[in-house]
């Protein structure tokens, strides 16, 4: 998945900020602060991209911050929704790469991606949207046709199964009623959770290098 021309380094620092923003102090506190950096970024989008993607970043935005108040199943709702809308693309095709983790903004930019982005996406902009990322894992699969697949499951609790969201549909099941993968290994920024385990632990094999990799991006962006 490798762009021609790296992306607008302006427009991912502000998103970003904006994310980070919500994530960390809440929508209220964030409410006084969110005029000055989506006005900026919206004026870069509206000057340096199509009116496609602008409309995109635009409903994005709305998406996050018009879900704040909605109960937890709505929002896991909207955003499968909203990503699913994405094309998949490989990415060989798309950037020109064996594999490739592309930061929400590259995808949104592109519309497009494959299943470890979709689910990338997913994964910050819930946590954009208030869901502690302790309910969020970024999922590994085996489907039946013994093809390996990222999802993202959402955890309501510390010991309930969890709910998965998936590119391939729009329907949010809970995982025993997705006899057609099987759980190889989940992880967030909190650690790894390999097969049968029920804690985290050190990724010391390099198993979600790409995920790091793809996170100092986001920290340069």
């Amino acid at each position: 998945m490798m762009m021609k021309k790296i992306t607008n380094h302006i427009v991912c620092l502000l998103i970003y900020l904006f994310i980070v923003i919500v994530f960390f102090f809440g929508s209220q506190s964030f409410s006084g602060k969110n005029d000055f950096l989506l006005s900026q970024a919206n004026h870069i989008i509206n000057v340096e991209h199509d009116k496609k993607t602008t409309e995109r970043f635009n409903a994005w935005e709305k998406l996050i911050f018009h879900s704040l108040g909605k109960e937890t199943s709505e929002k896991l709702k909207l955003v499968n929704d909203f990503f699913n809308r994405m094309k998949w693309s490989d990415d060989k095709e798309l950037w020109n790469k064996k594999d490739y983790w592309a930061t929400p903004i590259e995808s949104l930019i592109r519309n497009s991606g494959d299943c470890e982005d979709f689910s990338i996406a997913k994964y910050f902009t819930l946590l954009a949207m208030d869901i502690p990322e302790e309910q969020l894992r970024v999922t590994y699969v085996i489907l039946d046709n013994s093809q390996g697949h990222m999802v993202l499951f959402y955890y309501p609790d510390d010991h309930s199964e969890p709910l998965i969201l998936d590119n391939m549909r729009n329907d949010i099941l809970k995982k025993s009623n997705r006899p057609d993968i099987k759980y190889k290994f989940s992880f967030n920024d909190d650690g790894l959770w390999l097969k049968g385990n029920y804690s985290s632990e050190p990724d010391e094999e390099n198993i979600i290098k790409k995920w790091s990799e793809m996170v100092e991006r986001i920290k340069q962006e």
